[in-house]
């Protein structure tokens, strides 16, 4: 089968990497970015994620550019008052950040998780907390999105994301989590 195949072309670019690396460390400095891109391009097409062409519903949708670009930044706000126990933050990022990156390509912005409990290694965090560039950890929890585009177009782009993002925001209980059920089954994937 197709996915089978493509399972075999993962399994031999990741020997293929692995060979590469031990070989000639730092060496082949090309040929392992390259590898690394194919890498990740066959993971993402292994769980059907692929970026909306320009062609393709939302971005296609969008006005013709009208004047000079702005940038747009805005902060969610995660729940995590309301919702202690809910893991927010995997499921924003998904499988390996699949799903955040998914929603970037589709929306054409950036998305960032910020604040207080946004790094996993909770010791690091609190070395960091109250360092310059790491102010944003003093903060609550939160998504920051950055649009850059033309002012009206960065608008609807700002508001699709932060609707998607609120989707995501909505606790869901283990047994009508779709979502998860879709991320777990394409961690598997990757997984092998």
């Amino acid at each position: 089968s197709t996915t089978t195949s493509i399972a075999e072309y993962l399994k031999q670019l990741l020997r293929d990497k692995h060979n590469v690396s031990t070989c000639a460390p730092n060496t082949f400095l090309h040929c392992e970015r390259l590898l690394n891109e194919e890498i990740e391009r066959v993971r993402m097409e292994m769980i059907g994620l692929k970026a909306e062409s320009p062609n393709s519903s939302f971005l296609a949708s969008l006005p013709e550019p009208e004047g000079d670009k702005v940038q747009i930044i805005e902060k969610v706000f995660i729940p995590v008052n309301r919702f202690p126990n809910y893991n927010f933050v995997g499921r924003l990022l998904g499988p390996r950040g699949m799903t955040m990156r998914q929603l970037e390509l589709n929306i054409g912005c950036k998305v960032k998780i910020r604040g207080k409990g946004s790094l996993r290694d909770r010791k690091r965090e609190e070395q960091l907390r109250g360092k310059q560039n790491w102010e944003h950890l003093q903060e609550e929890l939160h998504v920051v999105i950055e649009v850059e585009d033309t002012p009206t177009r960065a608008q609807i782009k700002l508001e699709k994301a932060k609707d998607e993002i609120n989707k995501l925001l909505i606790p869901v209980s283990e047994e009508d989590d779709e979502l998860k059920r879709k991320q777990l089954e394409d961690l598997r994937l990757l997984n092998g």
